[in-house]
């Protein structure tokens, strides 16, 4: 003969059981994904530091991703050479940030943080300058550091952003063609590091 209704509902039971605890350590062993906060700071030659935004780390299916929040309290708006600019004042130059105007992923690799470098993209000209000129490119060349990212002052020409690159070519800035800085350029350093830090 078939099982009882009392062994049945004592089997039943017991899968509930079994599911409801087996879904409560599942949900336990859930984190909920935290995006992490870093400042954005300029470090001049006087090694003060300069708020430049925020940083903003996200975990994503393709890896880890970013944005960044500009702080634009820190900027001044310049039209120069028919287009907006925000630009760092100083008496004896003006640091503009030149927007990336292609295609960019904006993932953040250990072994790659171009994406990172190629939002980071400055123009210097002198306050008495009426245009501005993409030859005299500022880059900043990352890397990780212990608390963030650390990125060092390169020249480079960035002409060659005037024309889109070809299809599919995220990377057109020669890395051959950044320079060592001269003296003049008074800010030297992007640091980035976790807020509170």
């Amino acid at each position: 003969m078939g099982a009882s209704v009392s062994a049945i509902n004592r089997r039943g039971w017991r899968s509930w059981f079994v599911i409801i605890l087996l879904s409560g350590i599942a949900e336990a062993g859930t984190v909920e994904a935290v995006d992490e906060r870093y400042r954005i700071r300029a470090e001049n030659q006087q090694q003060e530091l300069i708020q430049l935004g925020t940083l903003i780390l996200m975990d994503s299916p393709n890896g880890q991703g970013y944005r960044i929040e500009w702080d634009e309290a820190q900027f001044e708006n310049h039209f120069l050479s028919m287009r907006p600019f925000k630009c760092l004042p100083h008496p004896v130059q003006l640091i503009c940030h030149l927007p990336y105007p292609y295609e960019i992923k904006r993932k953040i690799d250990n072994d790659d943080l171009t994406d990172l470098e190629y939002d980071m993209l400055f123009l210097h000209k002198t306050p008495q300058e009426y245009g501005i000129n993409a030859w005299n490119g500022l880059y900043f060349k990352f890397q990780r550091d212990r608390n963030g990212f650390s990125g060092e002052l390169r020249e480079t020409d960035l002409n060659v952003l005037q024309a889109p690159p070809e299809e599919g070519d995220l990377r057109p800035i020669d890395p051959d063609a950044l320079y060592e800085p001269s003296d003049k350029h008074w800010l030297r350093r992007i640091i980035i590091e976790p807020v509170g830090s």
